[in-house]
């Protein structure tokens, strides 16, 4: 069973991990980490098993739980299944979502515009966040639990965090207004066209990690 005080400091880590606060190779200590948080070593000892479990830590002997470093390799190939199942849940999306839904996109949208050109890491961690809820909300909509669970698993690479820093102004700007494309479509009925927006979206995303 998971204590309270475990999952909000599993959420908590989990958090600055996908949002790139803790990089590759961030080493996490259980007592710097009970003392920063206030909390007793159990509840971190119990959010980094859950961590290591998810695929984001790893254990070190002596040295505690150390963020995973992903190879270009294994980045490329989450962004093409990622491509596979976000392209498929927005065409889905394209005659299931609802008017409030798309409503909610819409202020997602426009909350990011104001932190496109953040250079600092709260900045970015907020952006990264908004458009986390973009995606979440679309997959969704596509009322698939197949497609929400097998995308939720995916998701946890911290990977958005690192194509933001990479690829600078330009790449947030044009990403974000391929999150404008995306909406028309999806307020359109377009199945084709959500489907092709957010294959492009996603692989985008994708070059601005891996390229040099």
């Amino acid at each position: 069973m998971v204590s309270t005080g475990g999952e909000k400091v599993y959420l908590a880590l989990r958090a600055r991990i996908l949002s790139g606060e803790l990089g590759p190779h961030s080493t996490l200590r259980e007592q710097a980490l009970a003392e920063e948080l206030g909390v007793s070593r159990t509840p971190v000892r119990e959010a980094l098993r859950r961590l290591d479990e998810a695929g984001l830590v790893t254990f070190v002997p002596n040295r505690g739980a150390t963020v995973v470093a992903w190879t270009i390799e294994q980045v490329r190939e989450t962004y093409f299944v990622r491509a596979s199942l976000e392209s498929r849940a927005a065409a889905l999306a394209a005659t299931r979502i609802s008017v409030a839904e798309l409503d909610l996109l819409a202020e997602l949208i426009d909350a990011m515009e104001p932190v496109l050109t953040s250079v600092d890491d709260a900045g970015l961690a907020e952006l990264s966040r908004l458009n986390a809820e973009f995606h979440r909300i679309v997959v969704a909509a596509s009322r698939s639990p197949q497609l929400v669970a097998l995308t939720s698993s995916i998701s946890r690479v911290p990977l958005m965090a690192a194509a933001f820093r990479r690829g600078g102004g330009d790449f947030r700007a044009r990403s974000n207004h391929q999150h404008r494309d995306i909406l028309t479509a999806l307020r359109t009925g377009d199945t084709l066209w959500a489907e092709v927006a957010m294959r492009s979206h996603v692989l985008g995303a994708r070059n601005a990690v891996t390229e040099d």
